[in-house]
């Protein structure tokens, strides 16, 4: 019964009536609870927006409930309350980014780093600046290792990370290259490894080459 609740209401909230997108600040958790709920949920929260009328209807059958969002490889919208099964209160569902909440970010260049046409935009902006910081002659050609976007579920390329010299934060983007360059007479090519730290919208913060 309670499966085909949650079904109903997520096609409720998938069509077209305007969601009323909320701040997490703004839904009424019980601050003890919320502390509770995050530390059960063994994850780093997050601020985010949710639908109020999804917040009503979860809060229509769990008055206690509390809503949390984690972010990671997956961010995930948690909803705790004390359930009859173990009578703890602890994360009950969990759900990933969809038409009913979503995570708040910061404004961020289009089409995204998560497309081929955005992740070739952001190598080309790390390309102008370390042709131009570099100034080598006889360039050649130019490989890439890297162009991410920097996520709390990152080894490398996390929050905190030193990046091209700079303290990486969340949704930024780090790319990491090798400029070759033609070394005549010999046969092999002078390499320069760079690497970049640039803003959500692709404003450069940092750069390093060795």
């Amino acid at each position: 019964m309670r499966l085909l609740f949650i079904a109903a209401v997520l096609v409720m909230f998938s069509g077209t009536v305007t969601a009323q997108m909320i701040r997490n600040d703004s839904i009424g958790n019980d601050p003890a609870k919320e502390g509770l709920c995050a530390s059960r949920a063994k994850g780093q929260t997050v601020p985010f927006e949710i639908d109020s009328r999804y917040v009503a209807s979860e809060r229509s059958l769990h008055p206690d409930a509390t809503f949390i969002a984690i972010d990671g490889l997956s961010p995930q919208l948690v909803e705790c309350y004390l359930r009859e099964g173990t009578g703890r209160y602890e994360p009950a569902s969990s759900s990933p980014e969809q038409s009913y909440w979503h995570l708040i970010k910061p404004k961020q260049f289009e089409p995204g780093i998560n497309t081929p046409k955005g992740i070739s935009t952001a190598a080309n902006v790390c390309l102008e600046s370390a042709r131009t910081k570099i100034n080598h002659p006889n360039y050649d050609h130019t490989v890439f290792t890297a162009v991410v976007e920097v996520s709390l579920g990152g080894p490398k390329y996390h929050p905190g990370a030193q990046i091209a010299g700079k303290t990486a934060q969340r949704y930024d983007i780090a790319v990491e290259g090798t400029y070759f360059y033609k070394s005549p007479p010999g046969p092999d090519l002078v390499a320069i490894r760079f690497s970049c730290l640039l803003s959500p919208m692709l404003d450069l913060k940092g750069f390093l080459a060795k």
